[in-house]
């Protein structure tokens, strides 16, 4: 009877449909991470400038240009670089195109930039911060927007002044990867898992929105934030009152869509992924095809390869 039991119920269960994993589906894990775009994408491209705006451009560029550092300057490559039309044209659009107010910013970015050095933070001095895999790059949008995952669940650091400066890197770095055309990032912001324990401190959130707002303007395309906790939605309403308004409204809450197939008129907040980013550049685990899984040598090596080891001067877009 027993045995007669067992071949019963091995029968069901070799009856039963088999789950294919993520591996036989999508094709082998792949620890390389998609760091060039497709050339698919349809960039979002700025309004065209008034003649009253071509000349504001000019006038603060000129200005910015007459307080450059000499060219005898060590760092004078990496402002001349920064001081693009491109950047002086975010600039403006940041500040609504008051020509003072943004002659301002922009003045204190190029002071803070000759400080900070932003752009050539040690990778090594910033490596620990990446072991675990908590913020990296992997795909591009529809847009041709670099994809910037964050995962606070895998936060392995204590050490603040660090973790801006990691930020900042990967701002810097993003910018790296960024192809013609195309100016601002998409961040996912994956919470599965995550605790309060977590989470950044309301003084970091804030350091990061002072840095992004006042440092990286028009820098950030969208955010999308996946499986966001009670404790998320407190820290946001906290920090909220310290976020630009065109910056708030680009933080866009992700509606899982096998949970979901059916949800209708979709309010602006609540979005699908799909909409955003192609399955082929989007990883498995926010509904892609892209079986991917972080193993730090085999990112830090193909970032550095890509955007500069130890760093690159370039053009800012």
């Amino acid at each position: 009877m027993n045995v007669f039991n067992r071949l019963k119920s091995n029968s069901n269960a070799s009856s039963k449909p088999r789950v294919p994993s993520p591996t036989e589906e999508f094709g082998p894990v792949t620890h390389q991470p998609k760091l060039t775009p497709t050339t698919d994408f349809t960039p979002c491209v700025a309004a065209p400038l008034s003649e009253e705006q071509i000349a504001k451009v000019a006038q603060l560029k000129e200005y910015m240009e007459s307080i450059m550092l000499p060219e005898t300057d060590n760092y004078y490559k990496s402002e001349r670089g920064f001081i693009t039309d491109s950047t002086v044209k975010r600039y403006m659009r940041a500040r609504k195109w008051d020509y003072e107010q943004a002659k301002t910013m922009l003045e204190n970015t190029v002071r803070w930039r000759r400080g900070y050095r932003p752009d050539e933070l040690d990778p090594e001095y910033i490596k620990p911060e990446v072991e675990t895999g908590k913020m990296y790059y992997n795909g591009f949008d529809k847009c041709g927007r670099p994809v910037w995952i964050m995962r606070p669940r895998l936060q392995n650091s204590k050490d603040g002044e660090r973790q801006i400066k990691h930020i900042v890197y990967c701002l810097e770095r993003g910018i790296r990867l960024m192809p013609a055309m195309v100016e601002n990032l998409a961040i996912i912001v994956d919470f599965k898992d995550s605790s309060a324990a977590h989470n950044p401190s309301v003084s970091t959130c804030k350091k990061f929105l002072d840095i992004l707002g006042n440092h990286y303007p028009e820098r950030l395309g969208v955010a999308f934030v996946v499986k966001s906790p009670w404790f998320f939605l407190t820290t946001f309403k906290i920090i909220s009152p310290f976020m630009d308004p065109v910056t708030k409204n680009k933080i866009k809450f992700v509606i899982d869509g096998k949970e979901d197939k059916d949800t209708k008129n979709l309010s602006n907040e609540m979005v699908r992924l799909e909409d955003y980013i192609d399955p082929e550049q989007l990883e498995c685990d926010f509904g892609g095809r892209f079986n991917f899984e972080f193993e730090l040598e085999a990112y830090w090596s193909a970032l550095l390869e890509k955007t500069g080891n130890p760093y690159k001067i370039i053009d800012y877009n």
